[in-house]
């Protein structure tokens, strides 16, 4: 007969329906959270040794310090936390897709918490709470809240905005449709909750309100980075389906699961007709270069072209290295150069006067060669001298 603890194990496992990849990759989410949160702490002692003395530096101006009054009740932001982190915590639990649920809360605070490494003691704040205390120097031991400099950005605000967007993307749905307007006063209720206790942070005097404007930013923004990346390279790639989705599909995912197959579809077919349009292009550029290297061999590339025009090139190619500065004449020989006819090698040549102007050159036949002096330009063929 089974005992109590046994039927209770069972039960268990059944109900999170653990295995060795889903209990594996949990407990991994668990240590890097913790790893995290220590460093954060160890961050937050330097913070505090660095900050500078609030009895002698003067606070930080703040607008909303001028409107919220000072109270001196800072368990209340303790106790904010737990009366917005025990429901979700219960939520969590309760939630038909529990593993899922808790990695991506724990991840969500890590990237918070690694965020905040780098932040809360890069720059010194004087702290606007009378009566903080100091951290002494033993960073990597110490465990104390509400220290001097433990400023940027607020923790408490982290753990307050993590828990409204759980109730918000994951507590909405556990309500049949018929009671969607209670759904809707829970969340409304969630977020006031929310602002109140960022509010009673203020009103303590524990942060500065940019500490808290910018605890929401984080949070929420890092709360959706990781529901795209889940999303999008764990649920939609099929991974991890004994963490991800237990049960199957729950209320809460389907209508999403719905449009993430709409826009894969959507993106399939527009790949389909970009493909199909670059086969196009390449099928039509590739014809007509085909049926010219067809119907014009490479041995007739030459033949065609007409004998004067090749022997005109290779005239004007002779007359580009007769100009100045080129390296087909020597400045220092006096002698004239004589540009070989290879139409009519016999044919006679003429020497052109180092005198002889620009304006007396004729355009010149193609079977008078010219000869030209070194400084000279060939354009064409020497006007007659009318002058004997």
């Amino acid at each position: 007969m089974a005992t109590k603890w046994e039927r209770f194990k069972r039960a268990f496992f059944r109900r999170y329906k653990l295995t060795k990849k889903s209990i594996g990759v949990t407990v991994l989410v668990i240590v890097i959270f913790g790893l995290t949160l220590y460093f954060m702490n160890v961050m937050a002692n330097v913070a505090s040794y660095l900050s500078p003395d609030n009895t002698t530096t003067p606070k930080l101006s703040d607008r909303l310090f001028e409107v919220i009054p000072s109270i001196k009740l800072l368990w209340l932001t303790d106790l904010a936390d737990a009366v917005m982190f025990v429901p979700t915590v219960l939520l969590v639990l309760t939630h038909y897709r529990p593993l899922y649920l808790l990695c991506k809360v724990l991840l969500t605070w890590a990237l918070c918490n690694l965020m905040r490494i780098t932040t809360v003691a890069i720059t010194s704040f004087p702290d606007p709470r009378d009566g903080c205390i100091h951290s002494v120097g033993q960073f990597f031991t110490t465990f104390t809240l509400h220290r001097c400099g433990d400023c940027m950005f607020s923790g408490h605000t982290v753990i307050f905005v993590i828990s409204a967007l759980v109730w918000t993307s994951h507590g909405y749905h556990r309500f049949p449709h018929r009671y969607r307007w209670l759904a809707w006063i829970c969340l409304i209720f969630v977020w006031a909750l929310c602002i109140g206790s960022a509010i009673i942070v203020i009103a303590n005097r524990a942060h500065y309100t940019v500490d808290i404007l910018v605890a929401f930013y984080v949070g929420g923004g890092n709360w959706y980075i990781w529901t795209y990346v889940l999303d999008r390279y764990v649920e939609e790639k099929g991974h991890l389906r004994d963490l991800t989705h237990p049960w199957g599909d729950g209320p809460d995912v389907r209508d999403h699961i719905q449009r993430r197959e709409e826009k894969r579809r959507q993106r399939k077919a527009a790949e389909d007709v970009e493909k199909e349009a670059m086969a196009n292009e390449q099928a039509y550029v590739a014809t007509p270069m085909t049926s010219v290297l067809t119907e014009i061999p490479p041995s007739s590339t030459s033949a065609s072209v007409p004998q004067s025009e090749s022997f005109n090139t290779a005239r004007y190619n002779q007359g580009i290295r007769a100009l100045p500065g080129s390296s087909g004449i020597n400045r220092s020989e006096p002698m004239t150069k004589s540009i070989e006819n290879t139409q009519n090698p016999t044919a006679p040549t003429r020497s052109v006067p180092a005198s002889t102007s620009h304006d007396q050159i004729v355009p010149a036949a193609e079977s008078e060669p010219i000869h030209l002096l070194p400084g000279q330009v060939h354009t064409g063929t020497l006007k007659p001298n009318n002058t004997t």
